[in-house]
């Protein structure tokens, strides 16, 4: 019998790249540490022109997710290009407040502004990785051109505040640096993160920027960690990206929190806001270029569910499969699409990892492929198959391994597809497997299979109703089919059905009352 290569968790290439994503806090420390390594460079010009690049960068990738949102009406995207906006347009006001090229004095909002503008961008980044119930992404939508208003007013009435109240916070500090800070340094500059008050005043404890970084760090990790799942579900380059542009932008944070003004370890942030912008923004373009459209290379950006996210993702080869089968037999159209849904639901309800997940949705996509070996004579008879035929048809789970199992990345599933007829009892087929000897994902496409097969009709039986169906595996859970693929079944279909009832729900209010 083939050696079965059971789901890979997190690979070492994934290890690897979080080494690489890791480097930068190392380099701060590295620089903290040492200050002869840290030496200032102050160029003004040079930094309005890196900070307008990273802004250009950021209205860029705004206009691009944020024109799809409006075409697609989709809410979570809608807060994607927010995010982007946020951080590039408060960027862009950091720039202009930079003293000595556009404006020929020092105002406090130059420190604030990146503070703010990444905090709102975390905000946004969140909110567009949340799930939405329908009625939810209806209102927001809805309320989608007041909600871009008040940003736009928000940034324009803090960049009008810091040119005409230039004072406005001295003595709070939004750096640990410039709290910790004996004496000011000379240049233009110098209170970027918050001068010392006039007249003596003290300087307070930095608990404004302490709280507003602690936030937005947690968003932009816990954002990060969504991505990071979804691109172990789907292994989507993009997602991949994401992942890591997001990282430097809460990386950006410690650098602005912790380095003094024109050192290199102030200039690291600058540098991984733009890092972070031209990496999802790489992912885009390299999407784009690969063949899929602009419009669906942004749609990937939006997590979905898990089987939502793996139907944008499996590739044209595991198409080209199931519609070989599908053609030999018209009764069973549809049947791997559902198992395969059916199978991750019920995974994801026992709670599994997302790379089983992923071999859970191609197994019930592949499960049936062998059965393009099967005559259609046998395939399409209308009544009972002799137990000849039958034993033909019994041979199609190992002909789907046969076919699968050549193809490298496909072999975690092959313990789903070759035993997906087994029975706890030892009665099922092909190897006669009793117990524990069933493998898990084996169980779960035994419940998915069955369930789909009896709720449709065949071309030797009409479909069973569906709680005839769940009264059934009820009865035989614990004999023929595992108890807890039994149960998470019965909580994945109760679950769809309330989603599926509040989609319905909403549909009037959504086209303006009409049915």
């Amino acid at each position: 019998m083939l050696k079965i290569s059971r789901a890979p968790g997190v690979q070492l290439s994934d290890l690897f790249r979080l080494a690489l994503l890791a480097m930068p806090v190392l380099a701060l420390v590295l620089l903290l540490r040492n200050p002869a390594l840290d030496p200032q460079f102050e160029i003004p010009g040079f930094h309005f022109a890196i900070v307008t690049v990273t802004s250009l960068c950021g209205i860029w990738l705004a206009a691009l997710v944020l024109r799809t949102a409006h075409r697609l009406r989709e809410p979570r995207m809608f807060f994607l290009g927010l995010s982007f906006l946020a951080v590039a347009g408060f960027f862009f006001a950091h720039g202009l407040l930079t003293p000595g090229v556009i404006i020929r004095f020092f105002s406090t909002g130059i420190g604030w502004a990146p503070l703010v503008g990444l905090a709102l961008g975390a905000i946004f980044l969140a909110l567009s990785s949340e799930r939405l119930r329908a009625a939810r992404q209806s209102r927001w939508f809805a309320a989608r051109g007041w909600i871009l208003l008040g940003l736009l007013l928000l940034w324009a009435g803090f960049l009008a505040l810091s040119l005409t109240v230039p004072e406005l916070l001295e003595g709070h500090p939004t750096s640990l640096s410039a709290y910790m800070a004996p004496a000011p340094a000379s240049g233009p500059m110098l209170e970027e993160y918050g001068p010392p008050a006039a007249d003596g005043e003290p300087m307070y404890f930095p608990w404004i920027s302490v709280t507003i970084l602690s936030i937005s760090m947690g968003l932009y990790l816990l954002t990060a960690w969504r991505y990071a799942r979804n691109y172990r579900l789907t292994r989507m380059p993009l997602h991949a990206t994401v992942v890591a542009g997001v990282i430097m932008l809460a990386e950006s944070q410690l650098s602005f929190f912790l380095a003094s003004t024109w050192r290199i370890s102030w200039w690291e942030y600058h540098a991984l806001v733009l890092l972070g912008f031209t990496t999802i923004l790489y992912g885009l373009l390299t999407g784009y270029r690969q063949g899929a459209g602009l419009t669906q290379t942004i749609t990937s950006l939006i997590l979905d569910g898990s089987v939502q996210a793996l139907e944008r993702s499996y590739s044209e080869v595991l198409i080209a499969l199931v519609a070989a089968v599908e053609t030999r037999d018209p009764y069973t159209k549809g049947h791997s699409e559902a198992v395969a849904r059916l199978a991750t639901q019920i995974g994801e309800a026992m709670g599994l990892s997302p790379e089983t997940l992923r071999a859970l949705y191609q197994a019930g996509l592949l499960h049936d492929v062998g059965k393009i070996g099967i005559p259609d004579a046998i395939l399409n008879k209308p009544g009972r198959l002799t137990p000849t035929e039958f034993e033909l048809v019994k041979t199609h789970p190992m002909l789907s391994e046969d076919i699968v199992g050549r193809i490298p990345s496909l072999r975690p599933t092959l313990e789903a597809i070759r035993w997906h007829h087994e029975r706890l009892d030892g009665s099922g087929y092909p190897d006669r497997l009793r117990g524990d000897q069933v493998p898990l994902e084996a169980r779960i496409m035994a419940v998915a299979d069955v369930y789909d097969a009896m709720t449709s009709g065949r071309s030797y039986r009409s479909a069973w109703p569906e709680g005839a169906v769940r009264t059934y595996l009820r009865q035989e859970a614990g004999r023929l089919f595992d108890e807890r693929c039994v149960t998470a079944l019965h909580r994945a279909l109760q679950q769809q059905g309330e989603t599926a009832g509040a989609a319905i729900a909403t549909q009037p209010a959504a086209v303006g009352g009409k049915l």
